[in-house]
């Protein structure tokens, strides 16, 4: 991989997605591809200031013992992309999973 977590843990997710609509659930194969098209647009912008406030929210969680829990909840709301989850792009699932960071956390 290229060194961008951010959006290998949305290739991993789609990977999984992709296998079960190998299944013959075309429901898993868009989100699949919702899940791919956010990584790849993360990787076109590359660190913006959004991605580099994340990453600065993520090591505050990981000082504070608090990444693993909030690891879990950035999961679970990967994996209901395309379903519960609709981001458009790489910034609005970026803004998400800050959003989550401090519903969860409070103010970061």
């Amino acid at each position: 991989m290229d060194g961008f977590p951010e959006a290998e843990e949305l290739e991993r997710a789609a990977a999984w997605r992709l296998r079960e609509a190998d299944e013959g659930d075309q429901d898993s194969a868009a989100a699949a591809e919702r899940l791919q098209a956010i990584a790849d647009d993360l990787r076109a912008h590359g660190t913006t200031p959004l991605v580099a406030e994340y990453r600065c929210i993520c090591n505050w969680l990981a000082e504070s013992d608090g990444i693993e829990d909030f690891n879990h909840f950035a999961h679970e709301y990967r994996v209901g992309v395309g379903f519960a989850h609709t981001p458009e792009n790489g910034d609005a699932y970026i803004r998400a999973l800050i959003k989550l960071s401090k519903d969860v956390f409070g103010e970061v």
